[in-house]
């Protein structure tokens, strides 16, 4: 077995203590303990942002949702068409959903999620990868 995988390493942080609930109830309810959610949400924000720090090609989704001013949108759409291979939007309720698929030159891709969340104000942004190979390289796996 992979050491790194196994080896743990031991830190203190500091939440709110309203999220510290929220963290409580769901390791109570999925019979998990805290470490574990924290883990996986830190794991789970290291692929979403690894575009920033490794370069390599980025194969992904950006899925955006909230209130948000189409214009400002599609600018930055127009701006990006090189990493931009297609976008869908839609809505529920009176939230916009859009999903935009991507693909290039991690620093490219980098710049797109910045620009989008400077501009996108009111609006949730995450990016998941499709390509998987710097889950292997980084041990990001969520197999233990």
């Amino acid at each position: 077995m992979n050491r790194s995988r196994t080896e743990k390493r031991r830190f203190g942080i500091s939440i709110t203590a309203n999220v510290a609930n929220v963290l409580d109830e769901l390791a109570s309810k999925l019979g998990v303990d805290r470490s574990s959610i924290i883990e996986k949400a830190v794991r789970n924000f290291l692929l979403d942002h690894i575009h920033y720090v490794v370069p390599h090609e980025c194969k992904g989704l950006m899925v955006l949702t909230g209130s948000y001013g189409r214009d400002d949108l599609l600018k930055v759409i127009e701006s990006f068409r090189d990493v931009i291979h297609s976008y869908i939007h839609m809505h529920v309720g009176d939230m916009c959903i859009e999903i935009i698929v991507v693909s290039g030159i991690s620093s490219r891709i980098a710049e797109l999620h910045s620009t989008l969340e400077s501009s996108m104000k009111g609006c949730i942004i995450r990016y998941i990868p499709l390509l998987h190979t710097l889950i292997t390289k980084y041990n990001l796996s969520n197999n233990y």
